[in-house]
Parts: C-alpha cells; sequence; structure tokens
C-alpha cells in the first residue's frame, strides 16, 4: 500500500521508483503530517517512521539487489531523511490502566474460568505475556 501510494503521490504516475529522487519521497512522507490541533498526541510521527522504514528497506533492495540484506548501504535517495522524535513520551493516558473496581467487573462477568485466570494472574504478578 505504501508502495502504490508513493508511486501515485504525484499524480502523474510517471515516474519509475529508480527516477524517484529525496524530495518526491520527503513530499509523500509530508502528507502524513497533522497540525496539534488535529492530531494531540502526535500519532502521525508513528506512521511517518513506519512508512520511513518500509520504504528504507525497499530503496536498499530496489538499488542493491545483488548485496545481502543486512550489508545493503543506504542509496542517496533516503540520505538525511530523519526518523521522527514522538513528542509525549508516552500515548497512553492515566485513564486508560484499568482500576482495580475495572478487573473486578470483568472477572465478574469473564465466562472463561481460563482467562479469569490469565487476567489475575498477569494484574497480580505484573509480568509480560510471554513470562507468564
Amino acid at each position: 500500500m505504501v508502495l502504490s501510494s508513493l508511486s501515485s503521490s504525484d499524480g502523474s504516475n510517471k515516474k519509475t521508483f529508480l527516477e524517484m529522487n529525496r524530495q518526491d519521497i520527503l513530499t509523500f512522507l509530508n502528507i502524513c503530517r497533522k497540525p496539534d490541533n488535529e492530531d494531540r498526541l502526535h500519532k502521525w510521527i508513528g506512521t511517518y517512521n513506519h512508512y520511513r522504514a518500509l520504504l528504507l528497506h525497499f530503496f536498499r533492495w530496489l538499488y542493491y539487489p545483488d548485496v545481502e540484506p543486512g550489508k545493503r548501504p543506504k542509496p542517496t535517495v533516503m540520505e538525511n531523511i530523519p526518523q521522527l522524535k514522538r513528542k509525549e513520551q508516552s500515548s497512553y493516558k492515566p485513564t486508560d490502566i484499568w482500576s482495580l473496581q475495572d478487573n473486578i467487573i470483568f472477572l465478574k462477568y469473564c465466562p472463561s474460568k481460563r482467562d479469569r485466570c490469565y487476567h489475575t494472574m498477569a494484574y497480580d504478578l505484573s509480568c509480560r505475556p510471554n513470562e507468564l
């Protein structure tokens, strides 16, 4: 989807991927940007970084198909396109965390003993899912 969006981003569909330059990539990535009043948590930065990583992977393959994947250099078309930093430390709000009352309600109405056991262990032990 990202590549098809990139190929049609200029509207003319006449450039091949090999003909694209750094400005074409930046123009495409800037479509992700949203003003602060539209996106207060700056979630667009995650989309921007994801698209950038996919395009970097693709252009490394396109320009250097015969080089081993881990040793492919960064092509000039992707030079100096930085990964952006999020402005918030976390995208979670304190209201996103379940309270004790929320947990009690879940356990009361959950029909599966197995799910109740898992939920209780996860809450009590504060483990990651793969650690349980």
